[in-house]
């Protein structure tokens, strides 16, 4: 067992690189990556035409419960969607307010690529987890789940700093 002084060392290090990975992804998550025909997708655009291929039909409200953001994220990402021709809105039944969200043709074709990449993606890192015992991955599931929640007790307590 590591002494405190260690695990002091040890944690810091886990931060350092976890904020590197982070800053990582976000500067990813800024560049576009052409798919299909010439489509440049940025991240929040590729996110949100995969999950229109998982739920067809689905309207913008629950969309936006599914996706975890706001309805109108939902609609300024699916707007943009809208323009490029890979999603239409229409709405059914007589009911005007309720928005639903479906792939064009052409939406179908980038999602499947796109199926194809995350496939690829999701196979390169099962490929490294194989590599090691089943203990030391449901610890590393566990940790990430750790983090998970600590950034959410974390962006609560930002949240809440400064009201009292």
């Amino acid at each position: 067992m590591l002494k405190s002084g260690l695990f002091q060392a040890e944690g810091k290090k886990i931060m350092d690189c976890f904020m590197r990975l982070v800053h990582k992804y976000n500067s990813m998550e800024k560049l576009p990556a052409r798919h299909g025909k010439g489509f440049d997708l940025y991240h929040s655009e590729r996110h949100m035409l995969d999950k229109v291929g998982e739920n067809p039909g689905i309207n913008v409200t629950e969309f936006a419960q599914i996706a975890g953001v706001t309805k109108g994220a939902v609609s300024q990402v699916i707007k943009k969607l809208e323009n490029k021709g890979l999603v239409r809105r229409y709405k059914k039944g007589g009911n005007e307010k309720e928005v639903f969200i479906e792939l064009t043709q052409e939406g179908k074709a980038v999602c499947e690529c796109r199926k194809r990449i995350n496939q690829e993606t999701v196979r390169a890192i099962s490929e490294e987890l194989g590599r090691h015992k089943g203990d030391e991955v449901a610890f590393l599931i566990g940790m990430f789940r750790w983090l998970e929640e600590f950034l959410d007790r974390s962006r609560q307590a930002m949240m809440h700093s400064g009201k009292d």
